[in-house]
């Protein structure tokens, strides 16, 4: 069966292109639509393994890594269906081959090829892709498109000119325009190469992430997106669409002065790569429950044990991990979590532990032990009575904040996908751009919507995938909007990204130009307005005192031992020099809590004043009401859409007390607060402000303030060590997105899309 079609040139170097397709060229001819499934134990679902084995012709190639020019057929064994044995020729070219593949395919064949990516083995599987569909085969891509040709060395230009027009005609047979296209450019010597940076773009496609191949020598992006690793962004129901451009120095003696330019359009499938696994050898998270802290000590000698026995490679760390998870009682009344990076600090970190439960301070106080490593206990649990969450306000986010978190939740990432425009929730254009400065410069309304998506993220990621069910929740300035968007109370909450993006409240009155502060000032047009805030350590009643004297000074924002000062900047800095204190510029232009944001009162409460999903209104009876409280008032908000745009409106306009806010949720019985959002803003705070609190009375009750992400640090060691928090405090959560990995019969999560194929 030698079917592919010769690779055609020109004798001036520029290309004639050869696409294995022929029938692409013929508009009215069926388009090209091949389906690659990843072959491999990890990312091959049950049912995709049990279809693939159905099929009982087959063309199974074995590419030779050690010389590209050798293909040979491999047979099947005494388990395996019957395989067809083609007659291959040596095949040099990828698109050569994938050209013998499509006929194949098209006779109804499942076609299989098998390289190496170094020393490990791989596959892929090749069929039609309708015919996947009609087996509701999910695939990790599709080859919509590929195309060859020559170039000859030594001319001016040829080589850029040949690789742009070998691309322009696999798009176009693809029916895929530039504009829509991410390129990737790499050298492929050999046929197993080309194989492997195949296997590579359809990996990234199934990945959802965007990211340099092995090898890769240019990346040419032609929408815009970042150069960066990270979540591939596209368009609400866009398909993602790689264009793999091969170049390969040709070794035969009459073709020494040639190099061959190959490129093949992939489009991504509905089948997501399998999740990462968010405990392994290298990161430990070992919980540990028990009736009693001696039952606790027991269970720690015999983790030291087992330790000493072996030691921790990937094997037996699942095998101890696993062990550890299956034992893990959830009802127990105590429990501790040990975290670390490897076998020899794990038995530090146990040894650390076995300490800290003789300590009386922990003993029998109460006092929480915690280590760097996230390794903590509680023996007086606060449990989930008073679990609060708690959303920060504007400012927290940050340059490539958690940009690799899709890989251990492809299928969270792929639900908000679906759900609303991701890159504008998250505006990656700014946050994820190749110039980390970038997301320094954003303006006020580009910070509150990337602020309140990365809140609505971390909410879905605890609430759905965790299985955390907050009993109150409340918001730091403006992550009370963050609240109401993110806990399922709003009707359409992504409708609000294009809203506040062309919002006159948010890029004029109290932020840009501050109209509202030049009305309230009565400023002519001409008079300039040099706005600055700054954060001091002062107590706020020696602020207020002061505020008389300089009437465009303005406190703003009480938290704990600190406050911030808003308006002219001249203004605050002679009442800082008053003050006697040196406060820190937070050099940035917002008016919110403010006497002039009060001018856009009605505006606000309109603005925020939203349609609320039917549930949110009578939720079901077995879900017990989530209280949410407002800085605005001392009673829980009520929840309907006026009430809730006036609360917000009234705490964007007046002056934020922080610290009254948790002492009214602490009175109502908030006890863990949990920062859902990017960075941990109020964290720190809500600690201080609880610890002055409980200083001034021994009645008041403990309390612990959680974050589950950090700048700086990693995004799955932060979110490990907040669950780790939380199971110590026996606040109920699921184990399952931790237990998954460790078990050798996990099936990987896949997308819920339907077989059809990806979006148009």
């Amino acid at each position: 069966m030698n079917l592919a079609h010769p690779l055609a040139t020109t004798h001036n170097g520029q290309a004639e292109t050869s696409i294995a397709d022929t029938a692409n060229a013929d508009k009215s001819a069926k388009p090209l639509r091949i389906a690659v499934l990843l072959g491999d134990a990890v990312n091959l679902s049950p049912h995709s393994v049990q279809v693939l084995g159905t099929f009982t012709e087959r063309e199974r190639v074995q590419i030779c890594a050690a010389d590209a020019n050798q293909s040979t057929v491999h047979g099947p064994t005494a388990h395996e269906p019957k395989v067809h044995e083609p007659s291959v020729n040596e095949q040099s070219s990828l698109t050569a081959l994938l050209g013998q593949a499509t006929t194949a395919i098209e006779q109804g064949k499942l076609v299989e090829l098998k390289f190496n990516d170094g020393n490990l083995p791989q596959s892929l599987y090749l069929l039609d892709g309708l015919r996947a569909a009609k087996l509701r085969l999910h695939a990790h891509a599709f080859i919509a498109g590929f195309a060859a040709g020559n170039e000859v060395t030594g001319i001016a230009n040829a080589a850029v000119e040949n690789a742009a027009t070998v691309a322009n005609a696999a798009l176009a047979a693809a029916k895929r325009s530039p504009a829509q296209t991410v390129q990737h450019q790499t050298v492929a010597n050999t046929l197993n190469e080309a194989f492997v940076a195949l296997r590579q773009g359809v990996t990234a496609l199934a990945a959802r992430t965007q990211a340099p191949l092995k090898g890769t020598t240019d990346i040419k992006q032609t929408n815009d997106t970042n150069q960066q690793t990270g979540y591939w962004f596209s368009g609400q129901h866009q398909a993602r669409v790689l264009c793999l451009n091969l170049v390969a120095k040709t070794s035969h003696q009459a073709d020494e002065s040639r190099n061959l330019n190959q490129s093949l359009v992939l489009t991504q499938g509905t089948q997501l790569a399998a999740p990462k696994a968010l405990v392994d050898e290298n990161r430990l998270f070992v919980p540990i429950s028990g009736d009693s802290i001696n039952e606790l000590k027991a269970k720690l000698f015999q983790l030291l044990s087992s330790l000493d026995i072996g030691a921790l490679d990937t094997s037996f760390a699942s095998h101890q991990l696993a062990f550890w998870f299956e034992r893990y009682d959830a009802n127990a009344p105590l429990a501790l979590v040990l975290m670390a990076a490897s076998s020899d600090d794990l038995k530090l970190e146990a040894k650390a532990m076995l300490t800290a439960l003789e300590s009386d301070a922990i003993r029998h106080h109460g006092q929480h032990f915690k280590t760097p490593a996230g390794s903590c206990f509680t023996a007086k649990p606060l449990g989930d009575a008073g679990l609060t969450f708690v959303y920060p306000g504007v400012g927290t986010v940050y340059a490539n904040m958690f940009n690799n978190l899709h890989e251990y939740f492809p299928a969270l990432y792929h639900q908000l996908e679906r759900e609303g425009d991701l890159s504008a929730m998250l505006q990656s254009p700014q946050i994820y751009a190749a110039d980390v400065k970038t997301a320094a410069g954003m303006s006020l309304s580009q910070q509150a919507i990337s602020g309140v998506g990365a809140s609505y993220l971390f909410t879905k990621l605890l609430t759905q995938v965790f299985n955390i069910k907050p009993k109150m929740a409340l918001g730091y300035s403006m992550g009370e909007a963050a609240m109401w968007a993110s806990l399922d109370v709003w009707q359409t909450p992504h409708a609000m990204i294009n809203a506040t993006e062309n919002s006159d409240i948010f890029n004029h009155a109290i932020s840009g130009e501050l109209t509202a502060v030049r009305r309230a000032w009565q400023l002519a047009d001409n008079e300039a307005i040099v706005w600055n805030s700054f954060v001091v350590r002062a107590d706020s009643h020696e602020i207020k005192a002061l505020l008389p004297e300089f009437p465009r000074a303005y406190l703003a924002i009480t938290q704990g031992d600190t406050c911030v000062i808003a308006g002219c900047e001249a203004s605050c800095k002679a009442l800082l020099a008053t003050l006697g204190k040196r406060g820190i510029a937070a050099n940035r232009v917002t008016a919110m809590h403010t006497a002039p944001a009060m001018l856009v009162h009605g505006q606000v409460q309109d603005f925020y004043t939203q349609a609320l999903k039917p549930e949110a209104l009578k939720p079901k009876a077995q879900d017990l009401p989530i209280r949410f409280i407002s800085a605005a008032q001392t009673a829980p908000v009520i929840v309907d859409s006026h009430s809730i745009g006036r609360a917000i409106a009234d705490t964007f306009c007046s002056p934020l007390d922080f610290s009254a806010l948790i002492q009214n949720a602490t009175e109502q019985g908030a006890r863990l607060f949990v920062e859902v959002g990017a960075d941990r803003q109020t964290s720190t705070l809500i600690d201080k402000i609880s610890h002055a609190h409980a200083s001034q009375s021994t009645a008041n009750a403990a309390t612990a303030a959680i974050a589950c992400n950090a700048k700086g640090a990693d995004a799955i060691i932060s979110l490990l060590k907040c669950l780790a928090q939380l199971i110590s405090h026996r606040v109920p959560l699921s184990l399952a997105p931790l237990i998954q990995p460790l078990s050798a019969n996990a099936a990987p999560l896949s997308s819920e899309v339907s077989p059809e194929g990806e979006p148009q």
